[in-house]
């Protein structure tokens, strides 16, 4: 059985890491453009979640790298003078560099084939494959020579954003939100190792413009948010490696195979906003599964590829919805510049709905004490005589609503039955609202009625 893998990262070198170790005597080679020690970007992030999955798909590997890694527990939001700090988040970092040559090195030992500098222009030229990998990243070129197939949708999105690097060390995941002349300055921060730091920067496409980043090279750029970001850079500079201002790629496939022995893995497949650092996640996870669909299939290409879509598709498409969620809403940060810090750094941990409130008060109780109070507050000044020591949770403080003052803020909205009688509500009404107004919701909505 032949492989051959298209692209060096993360999901092309752990698929043929797992692929080798299952099936020893397939040849398996990966084709990287680049060379071996070559890379762009600087760190990637994992959560606690993803290390287990790791540990369980290659124990060497999983050793090998989480003992490179910088780990973190806290969140910290900076906004208009006020820092939160959100616990409970369970997060790890190592240099990009790094992780892929640990994983070159395990593959080699396992005996799969690297090729460096290896462009490989046409499928054609892997004809004798049984397998060909394409993880080959977000600019994909097999996707790309055949995007009608796979059903590509790219929807390029508004904000602007660049890869840079910092000496600043960091304890904790932070996000800083500047306001300058020019407009929103955003940083999304995490140290990778020691004194080493990843500086994500991002803004909207008219402070883009207004601050002159359009017209500015890598070099300039960095001076520039080195400018902008003086205070929380505490005198460190930033560094860049091919740190080209661009705007993120939503990438979808309508198809992940093709004739049953072409398969798209990683960025090359689908993409998830680095605002929750899900993609080199997305990459190897995609990995791991294409590797179990292999194995259960007892190294039938055609049935694994079926396999690997079939199960692999509902988790990607999970998290891309939670992804493009979070990256909408730094899209619109300007909807929430007025808020309070506090409930501004609230909005921003559940953001993409995967953090809810309740989940929030396991992680981090103290915080969502500090958001209960605020809230209890704010209701106390709009004239509700409520407790602001001991509060009730947001979802039950009182609202008033015009001339109306509702208990708590549970809406229920039943679904039509159709049963007024010409379009006058019948004693089913009654019972039917009455019992949902025994749950105690603060406001039912009634459904329409139409006079015959």
């Amino acid at each position: 059985m032949k492989i051959d893998v298209i692209g060096g990262g993360p999901a092309g070198l752990y698929f043929a890491i797992l692929a080798k170790k299952s099936f020893p005597r397939f040849d398996i080679r990966v084709h990287e453009r680049n060379q071996a020690d070559d890379t762009f970007g600087f760190g990637v992030v994992f959560s606690d979640a993803t290390l287990d999955n790791f540990e369980r798909a290659d124990p060497e590997s999983y050793e090998a790298i989480t003992s490179r890694f910088a780990y973190w527990d806290d969140i910290e939001i900076h906004i208009h003078g006020a820092v939160h700090r959100i616990g409970g988040n369970g997060f790890c970092g190592c240099s990009r560099r790094t992780l892929l040559l640990l994983l070159q090195e395990r593959a080699r030992a396992l005996g799969v084939e690297l090729i460096f500098r290896a462009e490989i222009a046409s499928l054609d030229e892997l004809r004798a494959s049984d397998l060909i990998v394409a993880a080959d990243g977000i600019n994909s070129r097999v996707r790309e020579d055949n995007k009608a197939h796979f059903g590509t949708a790219v929807d390029l999105r508004p904000n602007w954003f660049s890869w840079m690097g910092s000496s600043r060390s960091f304890d904790a995941f932070t996000f800083f939100f500047k306001e300058t002349e020019h407009g929103i300055c955003i940083a999304h921060c995490y140290q990778y190792e020691a004194d080493r730091s990843t500086f994500v920067l991002e803004t909207d496409p008219e402070t883009f413009v207004k601050a002159g980043l359009d017209r500015m090279d890598e070099a300039a750029s960095a001076r520039f948010m080195e400018k902008v970001f003086a205070e929380e850079l505490e005198g460190h500079k930033l560094t860049t490696n091919r740190s080209l201002w661009r705007r993120f790629p939503m990438i979808r496939n309508a198809r992940w195979t093709m004739d049953d022995r072409v398969v798209l893995l990683g960025d090359a497949k689908a993409t998830a906003h680095f605002s929750i650092g899900s993609g080199t996640k997305l990459a190897m996870e995609d990995a791991i599964s294409l590797h179990q669909a292999l194995v259960a299939e007892h190294g039938d290409i055609a049935q694994a590829l079926h396999r690997f879509e079939a199960t692999r598709r509902e988790e990607v498409e999970k998290t891309q919805h939670a992804a493009d969620v979070s990256l909408v809403w730094f899209e619109h940060v300007k909807r929430f510049w007025d808020m309070d810090p506090l409930r501004f750094s609230f909005g921003l941990m559940t953001r993409s709905k995967s953090i809810t409130f309740d989940n929030l008060e396991l992680r981090a109780p103290k915080f969502i004490r500090d958001v209960e109070r605020h809230f209890a507050r704010e209701v106390r000044a709009h004239g509700h005589d409520v407790d602001v020591e001991r509060p009730l949770p947001p979802l039950f403080q009182p609202l008033r609503l015009r001339e109306m003052t509702l208990e708590n803020r549970v809406v229920v909205s039943p679904m039509c039955m159709y049963s007024a009688k010409d379009g006058v509500p019948q004693d089913f009404h009654l019972v039917h609202y009455g019992a949902l107004a025994l749950g105690g919701a603060g406001l039912i909505v009634t459904e329409m009625t139409c006079v015959a």
